[in-house]
């Protein structure tokens, strides 16, 4: 599995980087040209080069539910951002990706509607609740982002404390931050490859070479 992940600068402006947005597909040119914000424009535009770099910069096609594919791939990819940090993880197994800001203590309350008991145990076990919350949220996203079952299902079903979900899903702080990914497959911690990469390195660095097989499916962004 390989995460790439960005982190963007408080001092970044949109209009240093707005000549890659041609780079890009209609659809995600557009998605940025709605954003109001410098910092929504960027995130925006980090996620399409980071799925730009996953891709090769191969044609989306959209299929049930409005999920991005991509024709003719062995891979399969999600993205996430939160605050500062946009990223992504691909795999030749279903996956989902999610990056969560570690919140404030007053949210620790929310684990009790919608973590599973087990879950709710280890967050208020840990001497770190907050951090502890995040994880399991992240965890949480990963996984209905892996199954495609999105925030409307109930969270309380599952418990990713346990098996199989814990082969499944690898967890990593980040600073303030938490990330998640979950597979489809048991994931092998030393097969999972993490690097960050500027913003203006995912358009100088080539694309990755494509590969063979059916397609791959987006989620998250």
């Amino acid at each position: 599995m390989e995460i790439i992940y960005v982190v963007l600068d408080d001092t970044m402006q949109f209009d240093n980087f707005s000549r890659y947005v041609r780079l890009l597909p209609p659809e995600r040119r557009e998605k940025i040209s709605r954003y109001r914000f410098d910092k929504d424009k960027l995130r925006s535009l980090a996620a399409g080069l980071l799925i730009r770099r996953v891709t090769g910069g191969g044609e989306l096609i959209y299929g049930e539910h409005e999920k991005p594919y991509l024709a003719d791939e062995a891979l399969f990819f999600s993205v996430s951002h939160s605050g500062d940090i946009v990223a992504i993880a691909s795999d030749t197994a279903e996956v989902g990706c999610d990056v969560e800001v570690i919140p404030a203590e007053k949210r620790l309350k929310i684990a009790d509607r919608f973590y599973h008991p087990n879950e709710r145990e280890y967050v208020y076990s840990s001497d770190d609740k907050t951090r502890a919350f995040c994880r399991i949220w992240t965890r949480k996203e990963a996984y209905l982002k892996m199954t495609g079952e999105g925030i409307s299902s109930d969270f309380t079903a599952f418990d990713t404390t346990s098996e199989p979900l814990t082969s499944q899903i690898y967890t990593k702080d980040m600073g303030e931050y938490s990330l998640s990914v979950c597979s489809a497959e048991p994931i092998a911690e030393e097969n999972i490859h993490i690097s960050k990469s500027e913003l203006k390195s995912l358009v100088i660095q080539a694309p990755f070479g494509k590969g063979s097989c059916h397609r791959t499916r987006v989620s998250g962004d």
